[in-house]
């Protein structure tokens, strides 16, 4: 149950240790699989207890795509997807300018290509990986955590797709040294202005970048 996944406060005294924080998500992890809600829940309480970024992210981060949560039988399909066919590899944030873009697998381009027929910020990157889906990146209260500071990860930039990517917002927290919770939002078109929908939580780690394609 979920009362039985315990979460530190990383906010107010500092960092826990890494293997700590790794515990934690890998339980809430483990308990979506059993409970999504609790699961769901869990991952949000970690999120909460985390912190603001510091210092400034800078340079190349390995993601991992953590929990997902749009629409009954939707959900379950995109995490079969994901899980046999891994796109998103990670993130790379420029501190000095406040902006960033992703990583994705070079096999993913015909798909991206396809589904973005007329966006130009696709770049090459690492033999086996390219860099799109460019953000900028500041602190502010969370969305749906407005009594906590987080790091928005902005993709509203008139280079990006409208319809889809421009739509997205990223909000990212530190759990521990070079080890960071993410959700990510998104403002689906049918929805108001001001409505957004948390559908997935991701982390990035910059302690593992040797195990990512395109940085040797």
């Amino acid at each position: 149950m979920y009362e039985n996944v315990l979460v530190k406060d990383h906010s107010k005294n500092g960092k826990s240790s890494v293997s700590s924080a790794l515990m934690e998500l890998r339980a809430a992890q483990g308990l979506v699989k059993l409970d999504r809600a609790q699961g769901l829940a869990a991952f949000n309480q970690l999120f909460r207890s985390g912190r603001a970024p510091e210092p400034s992210l800078d340079g190349r981060y390995a993601g991992e795509l953590t929990a997902l949560d749009i629409a009954p039988g939707l959900t379950y399909i995109l995490e079969s997807l994901t899980n046999a066919w891994l796109l998103w590899l990670g993130k790379t944030f420029d501190s000095a300018h406040q902006t960033g873009d992703n990583i994705f697998t070079k096999d993913s381009y015909p798909v991206a290509r396809l589904f973005n027929p007329f966006y130009r910020g696709f770049v090459a990157d690492g033999p086996s990986t390219y860099r799109g889906f460019a953000f900028r990146t500041y602190i502010a209260p969370g969305l749906m955590d407005k009594d906590r500071s987080v790091l928005k990860i902005d993709y509203n930039l008139k280079e990006n797709p409208s319809l889809t990517v421009r739509r997205v917002l990223d909000e990212l927290v530190q759990l521990s040294n070079n080890l960071y919770l993410g959700k990510a939002h998104v403002r689906w078109w049918w929805q108001p202005a001001d409505r957004w929908q948390t559908v997935a939580y991701f982390t990035l780690t910059g302690n593992s970048m040797a195990d990512l394609p395109g940085t040797t």
